[in-house]
């Protein structure tokens, strides 16, 4: 019985102890291993800057079903509405709007730039 009474104590105090450590440790900040590099960090400070860093065409999703964009953090199927415009094409790298009978090109990465390459014999 004394044993008992013993460990009960000792379990409550380990558990106290154990409460007030975390209570007292500094916050973690979690990255997102899977954010593209150059997004702003999504924290709760920052989320007005998250919404400006989401501009642009973020994920393409192109099946036999649908066809759709998330483009500026908002899902847009094939023939719906984005940036005052109506999305008409998606390809692998980019998507297409139709405004006013002009087009608007939208890429997924446009900070890349495709260069040819080299040839063999220069190699």
């Amino acid at each position: 019985m004394k044993v008992t009474l013993f460990c009960k104590y000792l379990l409550t105090g380990c558990i106290a102890a154990c409460g007030a450590a975390h209570a007292q440790a500094p916050a973690r900040i979690l990255v997102d291993p899977m954010r593209p590099a150059g997004m702003a960090d999504t924290g709760p400070s920052r989320q007005g800057a998250a919404r400006d860093s989401a501009a642009g065409v973020q994920v393409i999703l192109t099946s036999a079903e649908r066809k759709l964009a998330l483009i500026d953090g908002k899902v847009v199927p094939l023939g719906g509405a984005a940036r005052g415009g109506t999305l008409v094409g998606l390809s692998e790298s980019g998507a297409v709007l139709d405004k006013d009978g002009s087009r608007d090109v939208l890429l997924m990465h446009p900070a890349i730039d495709k260069k040819p390459p080299l040839s063999a014999a220069r190699k």
